[in-house]
C-alpha cells in the first residue's frame, strides 16, 4: 500500500523536547501528555473603498502558540517556566521538619547532622503538647553544648544529631534545621526569572487510515518557543496535572522565518 501522506490517524504525541538554541543541548523531556494543540493566529487589516465595503484582507503578524498538560509534574518544565536551570548535587542542603521523641534519658535523636552556624545550628524546639497542640519553645543553651540544660533551654551536639533537654520535658518535640539529605534537586522562582527562548520537538505517532496496522513516525519542529509564564499553576495533588503554554517566534531579523514545520516518514515507527 502506498504511503498515504495527506490524510492520517493522529494517535498521540509522544514526546516534547526542549533544546537550547546556542549549543542544541537537551533541556528537558516531556513524555505524559495530554490535550496538545497547535495554534497559529494572524493581525488581519481589511481594506474597504470610499462606501465602506470590504475589498480583500491582508493578514500579517502571523503567530502561534504551542499547549499542552504533563500528567506528572516535571521539575525540568517548572524549571523551564520560572526561567532557570534545574541543580542537582548530592551536598545540597535543605530545610527539614522533624517531630520526634524525648527518651527516657531526655535526649531526642534527628534524623540528619543538622548545618549552619557552629554551634547555633539549631536555635529552637517547641514541645508538642498530648492534644497535637504547640506547647513551650525551648532555646539553645550556649552555657551546656551537650551537657544538662537549664530551665527552658536545650542542649545540641550536632555531630550525633542529639539534642538534650531538662529532665520534666517527655513526650515529643517539633524541630526545624537544615540538613544534607543526600543526592537533591532543587529548583528555584525567583522574581526576575525570564524563560528562554528555546527550539522544540514535538514527536508524534500517526495510523494510515485505510490499515490502522501502519504506524509513522512524526516530529513538529518548532524553531523558536519560549515558554509562558505569565499564568503557571502547579496542582500539588495526587490527581493535579502540570500544563505549560509556548509563544511561537519568528527570529525579528529574518522576514520570512517559519514558525514550525511538520514531518511524518513512512519509516514505521513501530
Amino acid at each position: 500500500m502506498s504511503f498515504n501522506a495527506n490524510e492520517l490517524i493522529l494517535e498521540k504525541i509522544r514526546a516534547v523536547e526542549e533544546y537550547d538554541l546556542a549549543t542544541n543541548e537537551l533541556v528537558g523531556r516531556y513524555t505524559q501528555i495530554e490535550s496538545p494543540s497547535l495554534k497559529t493566529a494572524a493581525t488581519g487589516t481589511t481594506v474597504t473603498d470610499a462606501m465602506g465595503a470590504e475589498i480583500t484582507t491582508f493578514y500579517n503578524a502571523q503567530t502561534g502558540t504551542f499547549d499542552f498538560t504533563n500528567s506528572l509534574f516535571s521539575l525540568d518544565l517548572a524549571a523551564s517556566q520560572f526561567g532557570t536551570v534545574k541543580e542537582i548535587a548530592a551536598d545540597m542542603k535543605r530545610p527539614v521538619s522533624e517531630t520526634i521523641t524525648v527518651e527516657s534519658d531526655h535526649t531526642a535523636k534527628l534524623k540528619y547532622i543538622p548545618v549552619g552556624t557552629e554551634g547555633a545550628e539549631i536555635t529552637s524546639v517547641k514541645v508538642i503538647n498530648d492534644d497535637n497542640t504547640f506547647g513551650k519553645t525551648y532555646t539553645l543553651s550556649t552555657a551546656a553544648s551537650a551537657g544538662t540544660p537549664t530551665d527552658g533551654t536545650f542542649a545540641l551536639d550536632a555531630d550525633s544529631k542529639t539534642l538534650t533537654f531538662p529532665a520534666d520535658v517527655t513526650g515529643r518535640v517539633f524541630v526545624r534545621y537544615d540538613a544534607v539529605t543526600g543526592n537533591t534537586v532543587k529548583v528555584t522562582k525567583s522574581s526576575d526569572g525570564i524563560p528562554k527562548v528555546r527550539s522544540l520537538l514535538v514527536h508524534a505517532l500517526f495510523h494510515d487510515p485505510c490499515d490502522t496496522n501502519l504506524v509513522y513516525a512524526g516530529v513538529i519542529s518548532i524553531p523558536r518557543a519560549q515558554i509562558d509564564p505569565s499564568a503557571v499553576e502547579l496542582a500539588l495533588t495526587s490527581e493535579g496535572k502540570h500544563a505549560a503554554s509556548y509563544k511561537l517566534q519568528k527570529s525579528y531579523c529574518d522576514e520570512n522565518a517559519k514558525l514550525f514545520d511538520i514531518f511524518v516518514s513512512d519509516d514505521s515507527a513501530a
